[in-house]
């Protein structure tokens, strides 16, 4: 479900690593840290449409924050801690893992096919996610054998 604000609509996506649990609270605490990094991107010119990735890991929890903004810029934060509650900053020089990058790629590709390219479609660009659960590992034998 996107997160409806007055000016704003944001795409939240949960990744979790094997064996890690998300709630309720983990969510509330990580729309909190988000929200305050998109007032700050409106002010900067966001144009109203984000991403937000919470990232259950194995080393601790990264929150990434995408705001689409004017002339085909995007502003992307990244905040990291062990525990939700201590969400900060990310060191200068990080950057989305291979896993956000999934869903930050898919995400890029829907704001290009449903805002920019022909006429503006909200409501396709919010339909348009990305499955983030996790999937049984191919084990190379052909189902059925």
């Amino acid at each position: 479900m996107p997160w409806r604000y007055s000016n704003r609509l944001v795409k939240p996506y949960i990744i979790t690593a094997r064996g890690r649990q998300w709630d309720d609270h983990m969510v509330d605490v990580a729309r909190g840290t988000a929200t305050r990094q998109l007032e700050f991107d409106d002010a900067m010119g966001s144009v109203g449409l984000g991403v937000v990735v919470l990232h259950l890991g194995d080393d601790g929890i990264y929150l990434v924050v995408q705001s689409w903004a004017k002339d085909f810029q995007s502003r992307l934060s990244i905040f990291s801690g062990m525990e939700v509650d201590d969400l900060r900053p990310a060191p200068i020089g990080a950057g989305p893992c291979v896993w956000e990058l999934e869903v930050l790629s898919h995400e890029r590709a829907s704001y290009v096919q449903h805002i920019l390219s022909a006429g503006v479609d909200i409501d396709a660009w919010l339909d348009d996610a990305i499955d983030t659960r996790p999937k049984a590992k191919y084990d190379g034998i052909p189902s059925g054998t």
